[in-house]
């Protein structure tokens, strides 16, 4: 059965993911501590929650910075109903569905399952159906459906039993199962059942109502009298409908896909057998088919959803190993955010506490997309952190590091990053590898820190990496970045550039951590529009404000 509450989380880039409710309250935003994590710099760090009460559910605004909006109207507090759309006060942002099971439906399905004591043939068929949607709505296992199906034909034809052959993966018919009537299963691949007719019904894709011979198998066109006992014998093709699609003026059509053949025997009731009309096994040919696609598609959607639950726990552990927390100092505060283009990602971002109060500040961009990326990222974080807390100076941590990916990693993966140590004094000392340079914002002036070329980390296990200095003037701002913002594409597939950043931040009118980091943010969400995220996208203010 389905859950009884459930989210469903759309994202910028289209792909959906459910979300149970399983405790309350039930917070959303976009600090790590929530139980729906939703990495917008536009959303609040705590943003809303879902509370049960003796009717029902609410959804709750936290004071949060955009609000939140029911079905396109704001709301403080709101009582969710199935269906109800949720949005967290901004347009281009997260899309949040409420999903709430009504048990009416099942209720609804087992009266009518009591019509089909009736003995009118349209109620046993309307029965058999909604026995098959009722199994349907439980979510079985396809062999349990497939069994349903061959007990379903065995009854409205009277046979004796019913053998089912599908389609494997190379589009060769296999015997999948077999029943007789009362219910008992026929042991694998019955010998005396009529392959060629299996055989003729695949190719032509028409159903075959035939008597037959019980020994030789020939037919009353063979012979015109049968000397022994006498089977009839129905066949019939399971095919997934044709589908049209409408193409400007032209409409194109697929051919039907063969799923399989179920084939129907019986010697003590051959001629009857053979006498069925032809629309019932129309029907039953049509609904027989219905119901292995949508076995087969339901066992894919599972397939998908348990993938996307371990993408979305990937995603959890991956959020987990960011700071907490954002640190703060007498001397300098920070904003910084990492949004995946996929479920799970390779950026990550990463805030180094070391002796004498001062703080490292790392940001990474791993090559490539999605859990292999996700992957390398965690096994970088991990070993950076360790050496970079033993507080070597920049050069030789990354040398070490370097030397640890060659190690580790396949060959044709590698890693950009910066990391910059900031002193209480305002010096920076910092390392760049292959990463995008970052840039120093003084007053209105962007200026780009270009540093010692050094190679990504993963290619070369010798290789040295030379680091810089440069004096931070109290007010200034350093701005780290991974490629994912100047190369975020629109849908004209044009690159937001980094010209584009640097006119940004010289126009930021208030001047906080949080205020650059969101103006820049808001200005790559409305170039992007409605386009896919095309990379990974992460972002570190820092602004160094010691006291006066």
């Amino acid at each position: 059965m389905a859950k009884p509450v459930q989210l469903l989380v759309r994202d910028t880039s289209g792909s959906t993911r459910e979300v149970e409710v399983d405790h309350f309250p039930f917070t959303i935003g976009r600090q790590s501590e929530n139980d729906l994590v939703l990495l917008d710099s536009r959303i609040s760090r705590n943003h809303a929650r879902i509370l049960q009460d003796s009717q029902g559910y609410l959804i709750e605004d936290m004071e949060s910075r955009h609000g939140i909006y029911v079905n396109g109207e704001r709301v403080t507090t709101y009582r969710l109903k199935g269906g109800d759309q949720v949005s967290l006060g901004v347009a281009d942002a997260y899309t949040i569905s409420f999903v709430h099971q009504d048990p009416e439906l099942p209720e609804l399905l087992e009266k009518l399952e009591k019509v089909g004591e009736s003995p009118a043939p349209q109620l046993q068929h309307l029965a058999l159906l909604l026995q098959m949607a009722h199994m349907m709505l439980g979510a079985p296992a396809l062999e349990e459906v497939l069994t349903a199906l061959v007990d379903a034909a065995l009854s409205l034809t009277g046979a004796e039993r019913g053998l089912l052959f599908l389609r494997d993966e190379n589009g060769k018919l296999q015997y999948r199962l077999g029943r007789a009537q009362g219910g008992a299963y026929l042991p694998a691949t019955p010998e005396d059942y009529s392959e060629s007719i299996v055989q003729r019904v695949a190719e032509t894709g028409r159903e075959v109502l035939i008597l037959q011979e019980g020994t030789t198998g020939r037919t009353a066109q063979e012979t015109r009298t049968f000397q022994g006992a006498v089977r009839g014998v129905v066949a019939v093709p399971l095919e997934k409908l044709p589908v049209l699609e409408m193409g400007g003026e032209t409409i194109a059509g697929t051919a039907p896909e063969l799923l399989g053949v179920l084939y129907l025997d019986s010697h003590t009731r051959a001629t009857s057998l053979t006498g069925l009309d032809r629309q019932v096994l129309q029907t039953l040919a049509v609904e027989g088919a219905t119901v292995i696609e949508n076995a087969r598609l339901l066992r894919l959607t599972r397939e998908q959803e348990r993938i996307q639950h371990e993408l979305s726990l990937a995603r959890t552990i991956q959020q987990s190993l960011l700071p907490r927390r954002l640190p703060t100092s007498d001397y300098f505060e920070v904003e910084a955010s990492s949004v995946p283009s996929r479920t799970v990602g390779g950026d990550y971002y990463d805030l180094i506490s070391l002796p004498g109060g001062r703080y490292g500040f790392g940001v990474a961009d791993v090559s490539g997309k999605g859990l292999p990326a996700a992957m390398m990222a965690a096994n970088l974080q991990g070993a950076f952190a360790a050496v970079a807390a033993g507080d070597l100076r920049p050069g030789e941590t990354f040398q070490r590091v370097n030397a640890f990916l060659c190690e580790r990693t396949p060959p044709e993966m590698f890693a950009t990053m910066f990391y910059g140590v900031l002193n209480r004094d305002g010096a920076f000392d910092y390392v760049s590898a292959g990463h995008n340079p970052p840039f120093l914002l003084r007053r209105d002036e962007v200026i780009e820190l270009r540093e010692p070329s050094n190679p990504p980390m993963g290619f070369f296990p010798t290789a040295a990496y030379e680091a810089s200095t440069i004096q931070l003037a109290p007010g200034d701002f350093i701005v780290i970045f991974s490629d994912g913002l100047p190369e975020a594409l629109d849908l004209n597939e044009e690159f937001f550039g980094e010209a584009r950043l640097k006119d940004l931040l010289a126009a930021c009118p208030t001047r906080t951590a949080t205020c650059i980091s969101d103006h820049a943010l808001d200005g790559v969400r409305k170039f992007v529009g409605s386009a896919p995220a095309s990379d990974d996208l992460t972002l570190v203010v820092v602004h160094y404000n010691p006291p006066s």
